[in-house]
């Protein structure tokens, strides 16, 4: 999505209230009671402190429930790695049956893995808190893609297509966006985690860093954008310094605030980088280990997206150029003849399922038939498609595209609203000039951009007093964190 977009519509987070407080606390001393009375049912049942991940940033676990739990989508493969917290597993065996209390996991149970313990050790979580210990090779690995992206008890939800490719989304309470990340795995002779491929890093208001390196560890990991919109490299701040890790398109500095302007997206390094010398009409080939990924130019959202093609899994990565919802466009023509060289890549390699960087974020209104966007702030996005995308969207979009070009006034589309909400019920890809901002948004868009900018002045002042173990950062005072600070105008 676009700059303007993110800055209104980006990292958010609902403040905790009251009755969300002592709803909270209801639940953490039912989980008390629970394990302290059921603890010596089971050896496999646990107790301890919040899972830390490997970056040593703990995790706070709320209620966590899987995002589906469909007999189809277990893989039946080991997961044989150490898990993304919050990553949905399914037990091979029964584990922790007690014959009076009856409690345990059952085979076949969907259940969220929250962390790792020692050599090969994974802690699970139930629906009622309680926490499991088992091995690597005693839970399966997800496969395909779960019925929906919907849970408000995380800021990440962690699918796995497969053990070795894993989907995360940005939870709807942080982020209006709800971005779509991917990350790519690819393993050494002995099975063990060899390299690794960030594909975006989504808007960084929560730290990924604790969800991906417990899987990576030491191994190279390389963080790349699918384009220069920030909602896509935000979160390669939280690499920042770490000896295994690449960073393209954007190496963040110390400081980072998105407000009033991004910072500079360097894709030039990223042509360098991968040997993208024909821009756009060539391509690049990069081996992530035995995992050859395709690196194709995708100008039109933006003068510098780009696609990814996995040949192993037969996957084409379109980032923003291509989602299930409203497509905004700053070139038609560079977009139009994307699209042409996309549809020429995909007659001669193969591809299973298309993945891009967002779901549709309106809904249809009851009272006339148009759609809106969904409130800021909700933390549902209800009547939304797939993430995963067949190929014949490919087609509808360049036949939609080309038939506006051919139509528009002057040979430039023009956003027009009726004709939006005519499309967006009959297809699901609907093209829109950018910046192509419905009014609702612009009235409210000062009110968003003053709340969004003070929740990172906080956010950023918690990291560096954590990192610190309490002391403020040179330069920092207590007077600068209690007076309001000023703000920027939004984008016009």
């Amino acid at each position: 999505m676009g700059t303007y977009w993110t800055m209104m519509f980006g990292p958010y987070r609902l403040p905790a209230t009251g009755l969300l407080a002592t709803e909270r606390a209801a639940r953490l001393r039912s989980a008390a009671a629970g394990l302290a009375l059921l603890a010596s049912t089971a050896a496999t049942l646990v107790t301890g402190p919040p899972a830390v991940a490997a970056t040593g940033v703990p995790i706070e676990w709320e209620r966590l429930r899987p995002l589906d739990h469909d007999p189809a989508l277990d893989s039946g493969e080991p997961l044989d790695r150490p898990c993304v917290p919050g990553e949905t597993v399914v037990l091979r065996r029964a584990q922790g049956v007690d014959s009076a209390a009856r409690l345990g996991l059952g085979e076949g149970q969907f259940v969220v893995c929250i962390g790792n313990t020692g050599a090969a050790g994974l802690e699970l979580v139930d629906g009622p808190g309680n926490t499991w210990t088992v091995s690597q090779d005693e839970v399966n690995a997800t496969a395909g893609f779960p019925s929906n992206w919907i849970a408000h008890d995380r800021d990440y939800l962690v699918w796995a297509y497969d053990r070795d490719t894993i989907l995360f989304r940005e939870s709807l309470r942080n982020s209006f966006e709800g971005n779509f990340l991917y990350l790519l795995l690819d393993r050494a002779a002995d099975g063990s985690i060899d390299r690794a491929m960030l594909i975006d890093s989504g808007t960084g208001y929560v730290d990924l860093a604790p969800y991906v390196m417990p899987v990576v560890q030491d191994r190279p990991l390389i963080v790349l954008s699918t384009h220069s919109h920030w909602d896509h490299f935000g979160g390669h701040r939280h690499f920042v310094g770490m000896d295994n890790v690449e960073l393209l398109g954007y190496r963040p500095g110390r400081e980072y605030n998105p407000y009033p302007k991004p910072p500079e997206y360097d894709i030039e390094g990223l042509k360098r980088y991968f040997g993208l010398v024909d821009w756009p009409a060539g391509s690049a080939d990069y081996k992530l280990g035995s995992r050859d990924i395709a690196v194709l130019p995708m100008p039109g959202h933006t003068a510098d997206s780009i696609a990814l093609y996995d040949h192993r899994e037969q996957l084409l990565f379109t980032g923003d150029t291509l989602y299930p919802g409203l497509l905004f466009i700053e070139s038609w023509q560079d977009f139009s003849a994307s699209l042409a060289r996309l549809e020429a890549f995909v007659r001669r390699h193969p591809v299973k399922w298309m993945l891009g960087g967002h779901l549709e974020m309106s809904r249809k209104r009851a009272f006339n038939d148009r759609h809106e966007y969904f409130f800021f702030g909700t933390n549902t996005h209800w009547q939304s498609l797939p993430p995963n995308m067949p190929l014949s969207y490919l087609a509808l979009a360049r036949s939609i595209i080309d038939d506006r070009l051919a139509n528009a006034d002057q040979g430039v589309p023009r956003y027009d609203a009726q004709l939006i909400d005519r499309d967006f019920h009959s297809v699901p890809l609907v093209p829109v000039p950018f910046p192509g901002i419905p009014s609702y948004y612009r009235i409210n868009s000062q009110r968003l951009v003053d709340q969004l900018v003070e929740r990172h002045r906080l956010h950023d002042r918690d990291r560096r007093h954590r990192a610190g173990n309490g002391e403020l950062e040179h330069g920092d005072s207590v007077e600068e964190h209690s007076q309001p600070q000023p703000q920027p105008q939004p984008q016009p």
